[in-house]
């Protein structure tokens, strides 16, 4: 004769394996610093991917400056937006096409006007969180995890190396970086000091940090490695600098 599990030993078996998964969790617990920049860092090289397919120059004016055509490039722009995402961390990856620093969604004729990135899965969704005078952050094209303050917990990004003082990554149709284009002149007038890398630090507020460096060449990006006391080291100005101290 056969037997079957009784209600009481089904209900202890649920309540043995929900204690596991808690306790897993509790020491497992996912590095939310790391998964963040982890995302910024392959959104660089995403940003850097769309630049490389992009021609600057414009034969057309359309919605585009045509005397400044150079300003119209791919970039990864961090953002603070107090009346859209109450002041929180977050950033966006926009095609500038005339050139004024914003990254807009467009008005008249959505596709040609937008400037911002759809989202890789959901091409419906925009690679925004909210920006004040764009898209709020309730807004059905937002995307939450382009917050990065309340989707990972990084409250601060400094930028050290070349592009001290940015808030933006700009590349150009060789994937080379290039320091803010607002008050450019001429084609390569912004194009980034191959002195230095560029250095973006993110940063918790346990004060846990992760670095982030950039080729201003190649355009390449990467986390660089932990050594034994879990710390980064980078070069800046032929000075080796842990990123925990920029």
């Amino acid at each position: 004769m056969k037997q079957a599990f009784t209600l009481i030993e089904l209900v202890f078996v649920c309540i043995i394996l929900s204690l596991l998964f808690s306790m897993g969790y509790v020491y497992y617990k996912p590095d939310y610093l790391r998964l963040g920049a982890e995302q910024v860092l392959n959104d660089i090289k995403y940003t850097r991917h769309l630049a490389l397919m992009q021609n600057d120059f414009r034969a057309k004016d359309f919605n585009i400056a045509k005397r400044e055509w150079f300003k119209a490039k791919w970039q990864l722009y961090f953002i603070r937006s107090k009346s859209a995402t109450n002041n929180e961390q977050t950033y966006t990856i926009f095609l500038d096409k005339n050139g004024d620093g914003n990254a807009n969604i467009g008005k008249n004729m959505i596709n040609k006007d937008r400037e911002i990135a759809v989202d890789l899965i959901n091409p419906d969704i925009l690679m925004n969180s909210g920006q004040s005078g764009v898209i709020n952050q309730n807004d059905f094209k937002a995307n939450l995890k382009y917050n990065i303050e309340k989707t990972y917990g990084i409250s601060k990004v400094l930028f050290e190396g070349v592009c001290k003082g940015s808030t933006r990554l700009v590349f150009d149709d060789y994937g080379r970086l290039y320091t803010p284009l607002k008050n450019a002149t001429r084609i390569y007038d912004k194009l980034a000091s191959f002195n230095n890398d560029c250095i973006i630090r993110l940063s918790n507020n346990k004060d846990q940090h992760i670095c982030i460096v950039i080729n201003p060449i190649s355009g390449y990006a990467h986390i660089p490695k932990f050594d034994q006391n879990n710390k980064q080291s980078m070069i800046i100005n032929n000075k080796i600098i842990n990123c925990d101290n920029m």
